[in-house]
């Protein structure tokens, strides 16, 4: 077996089909099944089982799957150290980060880091899915989290509140609101948020964006839980009057322990904290003890 078969059989096991495997991967279809059936010719075993559009891996691709794991762990920690003892200041440094990190924290900070550093690219990922710092898919993630784990380290950036808004001049109370905005994934389409707070509302629509449901609030489909970093910036938005601020979770800037002293790395990790510093009060819900 060589790697580079291995890991057609890891992306469609993460995928969970040829076509996802291939988009993950940046091929076509047709190289993943080919690839995959070449890999199951030579060890004279079938890896995976057709089910429906899915692909579920066999015993015999078990084993298989659990050598990949571990040779991408390895090739993961030797390049994790070896990008570590990287003194160059300049190359790509990756940052991922939930999307309304982007607008209203990333690039402002990235536009006065390039003044200072030019040398050095910022590439920039929005996505609520957590990349993989072992698997060096970024190199600094922004995370919105209690407990990081434990092969990282950290800065803590700010806690995180968050609030149910409505559009600003409605004066609305808990009592008041009739219709939510929620994101996908909550049992039977109700958040435990609502059943607490809103127990008397419908949801009117599920949205999986920031921006979705700051202009759904807008444009009168309900109220919807925001952080407050981004309900309380928006003059369009109000929250409600009879409701404080909730705590969830802590925004960290984190980085894996072996890529830690890349030069590159760090003076990025290091000028965003100090970035936050400056700006600390941007970042802060207003009116925190008050209703």
């Amino acid at each position: 077996m060589n790697w580079d078969d291995l890991r057609y059989v890891l992306a469609v096991v993460r995928e969970g089909s040829m076509s996802g495997a291939a988009r993950a991967l940046s091929v076509n279809h047709a190289t993943v099944i080919r690839r995959v059936r070449g890999l199951e010719r030579g060890l004279g075993a079938s890896l995976f089982d057709r089910d429906g559009h899915h692909y579920v891996i066999s015993p015999a691709g078990e084993v298989v799957l659990e050598a990949a794991e571990r040779m991408e762990a390895q090739a993961a920690t030797a390049e994790r150290l070896i990008a570590g003892q990287s003194t160059a200041l300049s190359g790509t440094v990756r940052i991922t980060a939930p999307e309304p990190m982007g607008t209203e924290f990333l690039l402002p900070a990235v536009r006065e880091f390039n003044g200072d550093y030019p040398d050095i690219v910022v590439d920039i990922s929005l996505s609520r899915r957590a990349y993989d710092l072992g698997r060096r898919e970024a190199d600094l993630a922004i995370r919105v989290t209690t407990e990081p784990p434990l092969d990282v380290v950290g800065f803590r950036i700010t806690p995180l509140y968050w609030g149910i808004y409505g559009p600003a001049g409605c004066g609305l109370l808990a009592a008041d609101v009739e219709k939510v905005i929620v994101e996908p994934g909550a049992s039977a389409g109700v958040p435990d948020w609502v059943l607490q707070f809103l127990p008397q509302a419908r949801v009117s629509l599920m949205v999986d964006a920031v921006e979705l449901e700051v202009a759904a609030i807008k444009a009168g489909y309900g109220v919807a839980r925001l952080a407050t970093q981004i309900g309380d910036a928006d003059p369009a938005l109000e929250r409600l009057a009879d409701m404080l601020p909730q705590y969830l979770a802590d925004i960290w800037l984190l980085t894996h322990v072996d890529v830690r002293s890349n030069a590159r790395i760090r003076v990025f990790r290091d000028f965003l904290i100090d970035y936050f510093e400056h700006n600390h009060a941007l970042y802060q819900p207003r009116n925190l003890g008050a209703r």
